[in-house]
């Protein structure tokens, strides 16, 4: 109730403008997702998709029969109708991940799981199709094909389809740069969160393909967001740690004080192999720490903007 305000109706071209990634982002990070609880934030979805049809009398049946409809564009005179299909995904796809967390202990969840996700892309389609309606602003047709591009990248990403997971992420990615480039900074902070989220998926999928530099990109990402990241860490992890258990079978000596040492044993390869990454990444961290410290140093002796120091 308290987002209505940003379904907006543009007064002088009389176009529907929709912030689809704004409403998103508030809708999860007030209702569960913050804490990485998807169960509750399917709940929200379900009790507002409820409010939505009932306050727009969009009933499915009745209590004693259920009748499927769907949104057409003819209805998209109010943009309620849109978030009626925004909640539609949501639903969906906070359902196949919070069945992706149990799947984890009950493999046959999995299969399910696809099913939602497919089920959220399929609604994520249909809202690019009503946003193609002339009576839909430019920005929120981006919006929606941005949201369709993820969600199909997502279900390509769990297919390990890659080539056409990564093709859909970079489409979304491509889609939210232009959108951030076209407005102020402070707009622009949500589509650049975004491009943040979903690099890590492409540069997995680069891997995946073949792009063996990727590994590279993957390991620095999961070293600046600090272990985070949910799954997709857990996926980090496990392909970071079978790269190692590569170059370890191809490690046979090395080297120390000047000697040569020959090292037999794979458990200690993938140690050594650990070590040099984590010194590298430290050696980055203390690099950025002096930078940081010489570009404050600076600001502090010279505040001015023309000063020659």
């Amino acid at each position: 109730k308290n987002m209505m305000f940003k379904l907006t109706l543009n007064a002088t071209s009389q176009l529907l403008g929709y912030e689809v990634l704004q409403i998103i982002k508030d809708s999860q990070q007030q209702h569960g997702l913050r804490h990485g609880d998807y169960q509750r934030y399917r709940g929200y979805c379900s009790r507002r998709l409820r409010r939505l049809r009932k306050t727009l009398g969009f009933r499915m049946g009745n209590r004693h029969k259920f009748t499927g409809k769907k949104v057409t564009v003819e209805m998209v005179s109010d943009n309620r109708y849109l978030l009626l299909v925004v909640m539609e995904a949501e639903r969906a796809w906070s359902y196949a991940m919070q069945l992706k967390q149990e799947a984890n202990t009950e493999p046959r969840k999995r299969f399910h799981l696809m099913a939602r996700l497919r089920k959220a892309a399929k609604h994520g389609e249909h809202l690019e199709k009503l946003c193609e309606s002339q009576r839909v602003d430019a920005k929120t047709k981006l919006e929606a094909q941005a949201y369709t591009a993820y969600l199909t990248g997502m279900v390509q990403f769990e297919l390990q389809e890659w080539k056409a997971a990564m093709e859909a992420f970079n489409k979304c990615k491509t889609i939210y740069e232009k959108l951030a480039s076209a407005f102020t900074e402070e707009q622009a902070v949500l589509y650049h969160q975004r491009v943040e989220e979903i690099s890590p998926n492409i540069r997995y999928c680069a891997y995946n393909i073949g792009d063996q530099n990727a590994i590279n990109d993957l390991m620095q990402m999961r070293l600046s967001a600090g272990g985070g990241g949910g799954m997709m860490a857990e996926k980090l992890e496990t392909l970071i740690t079978q790269t190692r258990a590569k170059q370890a079978a191809t490690m046979s000596e090395v080297e120390w004080r000047g000697r040569s040492v020959p090292v037999k044993i794979d458990k200690a390869r993938i140690f050594l192999l650990g070590l040099a990454d984590n010194e590298a990444a430290i050696a980055q961290v203390i690099h950025t720490i002096i930078d940081f410290s010489k570009h404050l140093f600076i600001s502090i002796i010279c505040p001015g903007a023309n000063c020659r120091c």
